[in-house]
C-alpha cells in the first residue's frame, strides 16, 4: 500500500484525490486545520481519511510525515520549508504545486542525501505553462532552430457568462494573495531591453490583449514579477523578448487601480479597524480614508474627486459597494477588510463555472532563415457543480506527478521542476486522458 499525505484540503485536493485513489493500492490522508473540508473529502473518495493538523505543529507533523510514503503540500509556499525538513529527516518524497521558493531551493543537497525527490511546480501556472513550453524548446532545438522570443498568458478566470461583477473576477478561495500580486514589481525581457515596473505601478501597466477574437473575449495583461529568471531555468540564451504574464478581463485592472487610489489595498493597521473597535459600516471605513474638501462636501463627491472624476473608478467603487451600509469585517488593515468583503461579494453561484486560459507566443528562427510563431493554447472549462477549471489543473498535473513519484518513473533526487523530457512528457500525455489538452497552431515567414 502506498500512503500519501496531502496537508491541506481545499479546491484543489478533490481532483488530486480523486485520481489517486482509482487505484485500491494508494492510501490517503487528509491533514488540515479545517477538518469539515477533510471529512467531506474522506467520505467522498475510497482508502482516505482525515485528520486534524497545525503544519506549524512540529510534533503532529513529524508523525503524520514519518508514517507515510510521500506527502503532497499545499498550504500556503511560505510554509513548504518546514514540511521539506521534515521530509528530508524521515526520508520522504514531497511534492508540491508552488514555486521553489530560495529557501526550498537551498535544501537541494540536503534533499540528494537524504535521497528523496521534492517535486514542484506541478499545477497549472507554475507547471502546464513550463511543461507545454519546454516540450517546444526541445523540439526547435532538437531540429536545429532557434527561440528568439517566449510570451505565457495565464488567466483563471470566471466564464464570461459569469463575469458579471466591475472586476470581472471571482474567488474560491481568499483573494488576498490575487490583491497583493496587483502591488508586485515586474521585471521582463523585451527586445533585447530589460522593462522595469516599480512596486504601485503594475496595473497601470496593463495592456489590452487580443487573444482570443474568435470567442469574443476582451481582455488585458500584466507581468508576472522577474521573467527574465527565466531565460536560465528554459535554457534560452539569447532570447530578445522573456514575459510571462497575468491575463484579466478588460476593466479589472482600471478598477484596481480605483481601489489603490482610495487607499483599500494598505496593508498598514489602521485604528478603526482593530480588534473590539465598534461596528463599522464600509461608507465609514471610506470616510476614514478620504476627506471630504469644500469643493467636494459629502463622501460621495470626494471619493469621485479623489479617483479624478474617473467615471469607470466610480462605477467599479459603487458596484463593490465600497460606500454601503454593509458593515467591516475588522482585519487590523484596509486590505485585510477588502480581502473579507469581496469574499461576500464576488462568490461563484451554485452551477456557475470558470475558466482557464493560457497562451504562450513563441518566436523562432530555423536554419533555413524561415521564421515561425507558434501558439499553444489551453482552454479549459468547470464542471458546473463539479470541479472547477483550476482545481483540475492544478490537481490533477499534481496527482499525475505524485503517482510517478511513488512508481519510481521520477528518479531525479533533491528540488525537481518538470522541465526535463522523462516528466513532462508523460504528464502532458496522461492530462489528454483528463480532457485537459493543448492546441499548437504554426505561422510561417
Amino acid at each position: 500500500m502506498n500512503r500519501v499525505l496531502v496537508l491541506g484540503s481545499g479546491y484543489v485536493c478533490g481532483p488530486l484525490v480523486e485520481y489517486l485513489t482509482r487505484e485500491a493500492r494508494v492510501a490517503v490522508t487528509i491533514a488540515t486545520n479545517v477538518l469539515e473540508q477533510g471529512y467531506k473529502l474522506s467520505t467522498t473518495y475510497p482508502n482516505t481519511s482525515a485528520i486534524s493538523l497545525d503544519v506549524k505543529d512540529p510534533v503532529g507533523l513529524e508523525r503524520l510525515v514519518s508514517s507515510h510514503d510521500l506527502v503532497v503540500s499545499f498550504v500556503p509556499f511560505q510554509l513548504h520549508p518546514l514540511v521539506a525538513e521534515q521530509c528530508i529527516t524521515h526520508k520522504v518524497n514531497m511534492l508540491t504545486s508552488s514555486y521553489v521558493s530560495p529557501q526550498l531551493q537551498a535544501l537541494h543537497e540536503k534533499a540528494c542525501e537524504a535521497g528523496i525527490s521534492m517535486v514542484n511546480e506541478v499545477g497549472l501556472d507554475p507547471g502546464i505553462d513550463h511543461m507545454l513550453a519546454v516540450q517546444c524548446f526541445d523540439e526547435v532545438q532538437r531540429k536545429g532552430g532557434k527561440v528568439t522570443s517566449f510570451q505565457s498568458w495565464c488567466g483563471g478566470l470566471p466564464a464570461t457568462e459569469c463575469a458579471t461583477n466591475p472586476l470581472k473576477y471571482k474567488f474560491s478561495w481568499s483573494p488576498l494573495n490575487v490583491l497583493m500580486a496587483t502591488k508586485n514589481p515586474a521585471k521582463y525581457l523585451e527586445n533585447g531591453q530589460v522593462v522595469e515596473i516599480p512596486a504601485g505601478s503594475l496595473m497601470q501597466s496593463a495592456k489590452a490583449m487580443h487573444l482570443y477574437p474568435e470567442l469574443g473575449l476582451e481582455m488585458e495583461g500584466y507581468p508576472n514579477r522577474d521573467s527574465t529568471q527565466y531565460g536560465t531555468v528554459y535554457g534560452l540564451a539569447g532570447v530578445q523578448t522573456l514575459l510571462r504574464g497575468t491575463l484579466r478581463y478588460k476593466g479589472f485592472c482600471h478598477a484596481m487601480v480605483g481601489l489603490t487610489d482610495l487607499g483599500l489595498l494598505s496593508d498598514e493597521p489602521h485604528p478603526s479597524l482593530e480588534p473590539g473597535t465598534p461596528p463599522l459600516k464600509w461608507k465609514e471605513l471610506v470616510a476614514t480614508l478620504v476627506s471630504p474638501t469644500a469643493e467636494s462636501p459629502d463622501l460621495t463627491s470626494a471619493v469621485y474627486e479623489l479617483l479624478g472624476k474617473d467615471e469607470e473608478k466610480m462605477k467599479a467603487v459603487e458596484g463593490l459597494r465600497i460606500l454601503s451600509d454593509d458593515p467591516v469585517d475588522p482585519q487590523r488593515t484596509p486590505i485585510g477588510a477588502l480581502c473579507s468583503h469581496l469574499l461576500q461579494q464576488l462568490v461563484y453561484g451554485p452551477g456557475e463555472r470558470d475558466a482557464v486560459f493560457l497562451r504562450h507566443i513563441i518566436g523562432i528562427e530555423w536554419p533555413d532563415q524561415k521564421k515561425e510563431t507558434r501558439h499553444i493554447d489551453l482552454t479549459h472549462y468547470g464542471v458546473p457543480y463539479g470541479f472547477s477549471a483550476m482545481a483540475q489543473c492544478v490537481g490533477k498535473p499534481a496527482a499525475i506527478a505524485a503517482k510517478m513519484v511513488l512508481s519510481g518513473e521520477i528518479r531525479k533526487k533533491g528540488v525537481v521542476r518538470p522541465t526535463t523530457k522523462d516528466v513532462y512528457m508523460p504528464i502532458l500525455e496522461r492530462l489528454k486522458l483528463e480532457g485537459i489538452e493543448a492546441t499548437v497552431t504554426k505561422h510561417r515567414t
